[in-house]
């Protein structure tokens, strides 16, 4: 038995009083999960449940909720929760959810107090960084702030004022982050929905599970599908069966959903001596892409193979580019290459989106509206330029020359803008921004040789190279955000009321996700955890950077910018080839995804998933892939089910010691 393809609801009657009980309860269950994620991260290792678009984080509280309004609606329908309900819980653990654990809580306070601790006559960082670095962002140097973070406080109440003022400016980023997100989706969901009528496969699952809760009683139409129990079946039994190790150390286990970085087994052997045939089989990677398009999945699997032959190629010859004594190596190369295929698919994108783009322009300029989700057209062109003006600024003020800011801006926007489309295309929950290589900065979102390779570091100062560095994925707040907000209007519509629970939400989950995990290691004491967040990325992050200001500058590499200019007619080619040749196979998603690490991990399960598709399309069509959507849903359901299963039991019986069951 199918499910029924669900659309998502534009009734908004709801009562106030239901209405307001609703959304409580919905910022309570998200307070709940944002501390969740930092205490199974760092106190029980039992899990990194933030490292997608998509979180377990997100998706826990979502299908515990789904399973327990089942039964309500069965017994006690009076109680349960509508459709609507359970898609706007989903949309406000979405949004706070962008924030929680390793995607950015646990990231930001290891960041925020790593330089005055770890600083020594070694790395030489009070006198390479410390008079560059932007301190108003940070902690307040009071006394034991740092020390006792690590070590553990006996009166932690007294460490609190050091961290206003940091958690102070970085709301103030998420919420500039946020503003441009909104807006950006205001102006193109329209155009993604009803034009170029993407799929959505990260929205389409939950869209069908909660179908059928408004009828007065019964069970849910998605338990009455023996397919969606095989794959639930599937999903849950190895990582169920597995607890039963916990308890019998010898007992045997079923390894087939294991983490890709698992320290110990035959996998982590695959990954140290073979990492680009290593992998990892993730059901819910599975479950969302088998409602992608065919032609993308084989894009995905296969480009990564032609990728992977020449990235070896060059590693085995040596291969590199650039003036003497700025070469790109391999990785750099392949860093550039991507770069240039995304900003000329962002480019095509918005070539393509040009007349609805015009219309927008001119509603904005008659204060008309129709053609924007969220916002007015007009409100939504402010609200992004709003949010742009800040961050150009907000990064001026962490030492980036304005031009460099706002070239930063621009660059960062129009890779977040692909993204948000790409995601809703192919379902994959691992797809993050690119900002090239990083010649001057340890991370994707510093410096990196993509401005560089045009004018060189020569000119630049001390103080714009440590503040683009310390500027970057693990600082930021806001920028895994604005891919789940298309998502998001499509489970709870368009109103422009929605954007005041956006914003509730984005402030609850940056100061509940970092006030906790501050909380958890002053309590603590963050040594005792041995998180890489915490304890080796900030002193990569900032050892990176005092090796960046030390070393001989860079000049304009007329070499690094063909190899850009290479991707970017690449990009082009293969756009034009799929809108002109019918048989065409590739799409544009798999040379933009070539090169990245997540497509490595989940190559496997890609490939699989395009298998099985081929085969349930060949053998019965349409009616029966229909039929087998079912199936993906249960993976989905049965992996996300068993995750929080093994939680639960590590958090019960092995409080101080739990028992790895996801991440990468």
């Amino acid at each position: 038995m199918s499910l029924p393809d669900a659309q998502p609801q534009t009734d908004t009657s709801i009562e106030e009083r239901s209405r307001v009980t609703i959304v409580a309860l919905s910022f309570g269950v998200l307070v709940v999960t944002c501390a969740a994620a930092s205490y199974l991260e760092l106190k029980t290792s039992s899990a990194h449940l933030a490292m997608s678009n998509l979180p377990l984080v997100v998706l826990i509280p979502f299908v515990i909720a789904l399973m327990l309004n089942v039964l309500l609606k069965r017994f006690l329908p009076r109680l349960s929760l509508s459709s609507r309900e359970l898609r706007l819980l989903l949309s406000v653990l979405w949004v706070g959810g962008s924030f929680a654990g390793y995607n950015w809580a646990t990231q930001w306070v290891g960041t925020m107090v790593a330089p005055r601790y770890y600083a020594s006559p070694e790395n030489r960082w009070v006198e390479i960084l410390f008079d560059h670095l932007p301190w108003w962002m940070y902690p307040t140097n009071l006394p034991g702030v740092e020390e006792q973070f690590y070590l553990g406080a006996s009166d932690p109440g007294l460490l609190w004022p050091a961290w206003i003022t940091p958690l102070f400016w970085a709301s103030a980023a998420g919420l500039g982050m946020m503003s441009i997100g909104v807006g950006v989706t205001a102006i193109f969901q329209r155009q993604w929905t009803d034009h170029e009528r993407l799929t959505y496969p990260l929205a389409e699952v939950p869209l069908a599970l909660t179908a059928g809760f408004d009828r007065a009683r019964g069970w849910a139409p998605f338990l009455n599908s023996r397919v969606f129990w095989i794959g639930f079946a599937i999903a849950s039994f190895p990582l169920l069966w597995n607890i039963i190790e916990y308890f019998i150390p010898a007992f045997p286990r079923i390894p087939v959903w294991d983490a890709y970085w698992r320290p110990s087994g035959p996998r982590a052997i695959m990954i140290r001596y073979l990492r680009g045939f290593s992998y990892r089989l993730l059901p819910t990677v599975m479950g969302f892409t088998f409602l992608c398009d065919l032609n993308i999945l084989f894009s995905i699997w296969s480009l990564y193979l032609v990728g992977m032959a020449f990235q070896y190629g060059m590693s085995r010859v040596g291969f590199s580019v650039g003036l003497a004594g700025q070469e790109a190596n391999p990785t750099k190369i392949v860093g550039l290459f991507s770069h240039g295929v995304m900003i000329g698919l962002v480019v095509w994108s918005i070539w393509t989106a040009r007349g609805h783009l015009r219309r927008i322009w001119h509603q904005a300029r008659k204060g008309e509206s129709g053609s924007t989700v969220f916002l007015s057209p007009r409100a939504a062109l402010l609200t992004t330029a709003a949010g742009v003006t800040f961050m150009v600024f907000w990064l001026y003020a962490a030492g980036v020359v304005l031009w460099l800011a706002f070239l930063w801006v621009v660059l960062f926007w129009a890779s977040i803008l692909l993204v948000m489309k790409f995601l809703a295309a192919s379902g994959f929950a691992y797809l993050f921004p690119k900002f090239g290589t990083t010649a001057t900065s340890p991370n994707p979102m510093g410096v990196s040789e993509i401005p560089t390779m045009w004018t060189g570091t020569t000119g630049m100062s001390e103080t714009s190279l440590v503040g683009t560095g310390v500027v970057g994925w693990r600082l930021l707040s806001g920028w895994r955000l604005p891919p789940a907000l298309p998502h998001v209007e499509r489970l709870i519509g368009p109103k422009r009321a929605v954007t005041r629970l956006i914003t509730l939400a984005t402030l609850t989950g940056i100061l509940v996700g970092a006030c906790y995990t501050i909380h958890l290691c002053y309590e603590e004491g963050a040594a005792a955890f041995n998180a890489w967040s915490l304890l080796g990325a900030p002193r990569g992050l900032y050892n990176g950077i005092a090796t960046n200001v030390t070393e001989p500058r860079t000049v304009p590499d007329p070499e690094k910018i063909f190899v850009w200019l290479f991707g970017v007619g690449a990009a082009g080619a293969i756009t034009l080839a799929q809108s002109r040749i019918s048989w065409w196979p590739w799409h544009p998603i798999g040379l933009l995804t070539t090169f990245d690490s997540p497509v490595r991990v989940n190559a496997m399960s890609i490939f699989i998933v395009w298998l099985a598709k081929v085969i349930v399309l060949r053998l019965g069509g349409i009616g029966l892939y229909r039929k087998a959507k079912p199936c993906a849903y249960g993976l989905i359901v049965g992996f996300v089910f068993a995750v929080a299963v093994a939680c639960t039991v590590d958090l019960i019986w092995f409080p101080d010691g739990g028992h790895y069951v996801h991440g990468y």
